[in-house]
């Protein structure tokens, strides 16, 4: 099954109030973590970048990585407009996709190799994170959903798709998928 891996990262950390994807984690960025796990488990990695682009596709460039960057100019509009803006880019030999943001530290290779198992050996077209009551992000969808994904508008994400489709899903569990990176408090779990 190839899969293309597309992260997440055009916000504008507007609660933070700095680009929470050039944060610290164990030694680099949050964006290098997650795009180096990303690339252990696959080598399509596409980074979906939007708010602070100048500034991040500079820092990308001096770590370099084998991705394709692909510039959301519509990041205000939400979410949505980053999924759209990454399927875009998606080839047709791809057969899923799997969403990954910038802000969730403790998405590992284990995780990541997990969902694409996941994926490959259950017939089910949409393999989600389930953490703190709820199904979210990373979460993988198979070539049928790629129309709808390319649908989305607004500020809703992925989990708009998945909830109309929870019948054609697959939970992986992952404790600490709520551990993300939105406010100056969230700073200190980073330590």
């Amino acid at each position: 099954m190839q899969t293309s891996i597309i992260v997440l990262a055009a916000g504008s950390s507007s609660r933070l109030g700095q680009p929470k994807q050039l944060l610290l984690y164990q030694g680099k960025s949050l964006l290098c973590h997650i795009i180096e796990t990303a690339l252990a488990v696959v080598s399509d990695v596409k980074v979906v970048l939007g708010a602070n682009e100048p500034l991040l596709t500079e820092h990308l460039q001096q770590n370099i990585y084998p991705i394709s960057i692909i510039s959301n100019p519509d990041w205000q509009e939400g979410m949505a407009s980053s999924i759209r803006a990454g399927m875009a880019q998606v080839s047709a030999t791809t057969d899923a996709v799997l969403f990954v943001l910038s802000d969730q530290p403790a998405v590992s290779v284990e995780l990541l190799a997990g969902i694409l198992a996941q994926a490959q050996t259950n017939k089910q077209g949409i393999v989600a994170c389930q953490y703190a009551q709820q199904q979210g992000v990373p979460m993988l969808f198979k070539r049928p959903y790629f129309a709808l994904l390319q649908k989305l508008q607004g500020e809703k994400g992925a989990k708009s798709v998945l909830a109309q489709h929870q019948y054609d899903s697959i939970a992986v569990p992952f404790a600490q998928g709520n551990w993300d990176i939105d406010t100056p408090n969230d700073l200190k779990s980073l330590v």
